[in-house]
C-alpha cells in the first residue's frame, strides 16, 4: 500500500497504482440539499468515540459529528449528500425512544462481541460477532472488504493519519464496525466508493453519477432483492424530500 497526501491523492509513490490521482464523485440532476445544522433525532444521542481532543471526551456536538460525515465523504470521494442519505436510511428518525435504545444495546452488544472475538482469537459466532452494527450498520465482512478495496486500488488507508490518530497518538483503526463513530464514518464511504466503482462499471471513478446509478449504489448498500431495490427507492425519495424542503437530510451541513 502507497502512502496518501492525506487530502485524495496518492503520492508519487503510486504511479502504478489502478487509480492513481484525484477521484471525486458527484450526482447530477439533484436538487439543491439545504444545509442543517439542527439536532439529529436518531440514533440513540450517545455514540461510542475515541477522543481527538479533551473536549471530545464530554462531548461530541451534532455539528462536529456532521463535519466528521463531510470530512470522510471528501476523502473517499463520495457525494456528500449519498452519505447523508445512507445515514438516515440506516438511523430512522421516526424511531421511538424506546426503539433508539434497543438498536444502541443491540449494536453496543455486537460491537463488544467483534471486539472480544479480536481479542480472544474467533471465540464468538460469527453469526453474532460479524454482524452489522455502528452508525453506519456495517457488517464485518462488508467492512473489511472495503478496507481491502480501498488500499489495493486506492492505495491509501481508508482512513486518513489525522482521523486515524487520536489523543496520545492512540490508532483508532481497528476494522470493527461500532468501535468508534468517526471510524465509522470513513469504513462508509470507502464501501461506498467500492460501490459506485462496481455500480458504474468504472474503477476509479470520476465525475457525474446519474440518479439511476444513486439508486443503484443506495440499493447495494443494503444488499441484493426486493428489500434492498425498496432501500434504493427510499434513498431517492429522501433526496427529493430534502431538496423540496419536506424532510432534512440530518447528517448533512455544509
Amino acid at each position: 500500500m502507497c502512502n496518501s497526501d492525506g487530502v485524495n491523492e496518492p503520492t508519487s509513490a503510486c504511479r502504478e497504482c489502478p487509480c492513481a490521482g484525484s477521484y471525486t464523485s458527484h450526482i447530477e440532476g439533484l436538487g439543491a440539499i439545504p444545509s442543517y445544522s439542527g439536532e439529529i433525532p436518531s440514533p440513540f444521542g450517545v455514540v461510542w468515540a475515541a477522543p481527538s481532543d479533551v473536549e471530545e471526551i464530554f462531548v461530541i456536538t451534532n455539528t462536529r459529528l456532521r463535519s466528521w460525515v463531510r470530512e470522510a465523504s471528501a476523502y473517499n470521494g463520495v457525494p456528500h449528500e449519498l452519505a447523508a442519505v445512507i445515514l438516515q436510511q440506516e438511523n430512522g428518525p421516526n424511531a421511538t425512544g424506546v426503539q433508539k435504545v434497543l438498536q444502541f444495546g443491540e449494536r453496543s452488544l455486537t460491537t463488544f462481541s467483534a471486539i472480544v472475538d479480536e481479542v480472544l482469537f474467533d471465540v464468538v459466532p460469527d453469526k453474532v460477532a460479524g454482524s452489522s452494527s455502528g452508525i453506519a450498520n456495517l457488517s464485518r465482512a462488508t467492512l473489511r472488504d472495503a478496507v481491502r478495496y480501498i488500499e489495493t486500488t486506492y492505495c491509501r488507508p481508508i482512513i486518513p493519519e489525522s482521523a486515524r490518530r487520536r489523543l496520545l497518538g492512540w490508532n483508532q483503526d481497528s476494522r470493527i464496525a461500532g468501535d468508534d463513530v468517526k471510524a465509522d464514518l470513513y469504513y462508509m464511504t470507502g464501501h461506498l466508493r467500492q460501490l459506485i466503482d462496481r455500480v458504474t462499471g468504472r474503477l476509479c471513478h470520476r465525475g457525474a453519477l446519474t440518479p439511476q446509478e444513486v439508486e443503484a449504489v443506495a440499493a447495494a448498500y443494503n444488499g441484493s432483492g426486493p428489500l434492498a431495490q425498496k432501500y434504493g427507492q427510499d434513498a431517492m425519495k429522501r433526496f427529493e424530500n430534502a431538496s423540496t424542503g419536506i424532510e432534512p437530510l440530518y447528517f448533512y451541513e455544509r
